[in-house]
């Protein structure tokens, strides 16, 4: 879903996502991005010996959500600058994660969204901000 056409404000929100990562999602981050922590991959070793319900997503695979919900909306018109984000709470294999957020700041050809990423039941586990160019590079 991308609209490259769309003219964007403060105060425009960017279209849900969502996302509902596998096993196999899991593990392959892992692989990728060198996060070599079993609680992601491992089901016995998060349930048995970490006490977690269920395998744990990646704080920086739902940050790298954050960017795409912006990405996916507006296509290749936008190119990512900066991105922060802060995880508030843990998400596990099967819940579905919501990513969405709004247009803080327009300025010239920069854009600055307030993001989020939060389970089915509401609960935010990933908060950030994210500054991306929307001209031609």
């Amino acid at each position: 879903m991308t609209d490259a056409d769309v003219t964007l404000a403060p105060g425009m929100e960017v279209p849900i996502q969502t996302r509902t990562p596998d096993a196999v999602d899991l593990f392959m981050f892992s692989s990728a991005a060198w996060l070599l922590h079993r609680i992601h991959y491992d089901l016995p070793f998060a349930t048995e010996v970490d006490g977690y319900p269920e395998l744990v997503i990646h704080g920086p695979l739902q940050g790298a959500y954050l960017v795409q919900s912006v990405e996916r909306w507006l296509g290749h018109r936008a190119r990512l600058r900066t991105v922060r984000y802060r995880h508030l709470a843990p998400a596990f294999l099967g819940d579905t994660l919501e990513c969405g957020g709004t247009v803080e700041e327009v300025e010239d050809e920069i854009v600055t969204f307030d993001l989020w990423v939060r389970k089915g039941d509401g609960t935010v586990t990933t908060t950030g901000s994210a500054r991306f160019s929307m001209g031609v590079s």
